[in-house]
């Protein structure tokens, strides 16, 4: 597949990459659109050492799944047990 890859402080590179390969109750998706979010440029700026290089930036993403299905990406992983999780406010 496509990507555009992070290689580094305000460096970025067109290549073919691997697809991955999804897991147990995880899809494949062809993503169609990409947003590029503030804690993307950051990271291409280098000033986020969580996301080292090389990395695929862009985590809010619309595509279709392997099966055919048109979906979003929620890139937030929540504990779903507080009480903004339980009252429908992940956040």
């Amino acid at each position: 597949m496509k990507a555009l890859v992070y290689t580094g402080a305000k460096a970025l590179d067109f290549r073919e990459v691997a697809a991955p390969t999804p897991g147990p109750g995880e899809t494949l998706l062809s993503v169609a659109h990409v947003g590029v979010c503030g804690s993307d440029m950051h990271a291409w700026a280098g000033h986020d050492a969580r996301r080292p290089a090389p990395l695929i930036l862009g985590h809010e993403a619309a595509g279709v799944t392997a099966e055919g299905a048109r979906v979003t990406v929620n890139p937030l992983v929540t504990c779903g047990v507080c009480a903004d999780c339980r009252g429908g406010r992940e956040n």
